[in-house]
């Protein structure tokens, strides 16, 4: 019977370190990054990801904290730094 408590445990565990890896599973989510790259086509890279800028977002700079997000299909967004 511990084997099979433990094998429960064990699989138990996988899953749910799975999961908080999967968008599709958390969520969409959203975090403080710092812009490290402006690059060409609306793009910037923050916290080593690469993100699409919104429209309004027309200033970026390398070294600004911005909010990003994530989708639950795993896409991600910049929105832009917060007010000061």
């Amino acid at each position: 019977m511990s084997v099979h408590r433990d094998l429960a445990w064990a699989l138990k565990q996988q899953a749910q370190r799975a999961g908080e890896r999967a968008p599709s599973v958390r969520g969409a989510d959203w975090r403080l990054a710092t812009v490290s790259a402006v690059n060409a086509g609306g793009t910037v890279t923050a916290d080593g990801i690469t993100v699409r800028r919104l429209a309004f977002y027309t200033s970026p700079s390398v070294g600004q904290v911005i909010v990003i997000s994530q989708s639950s299909s795993g896409n991600w967004i910049a929105f832009g730094p917060l007010a000061s």
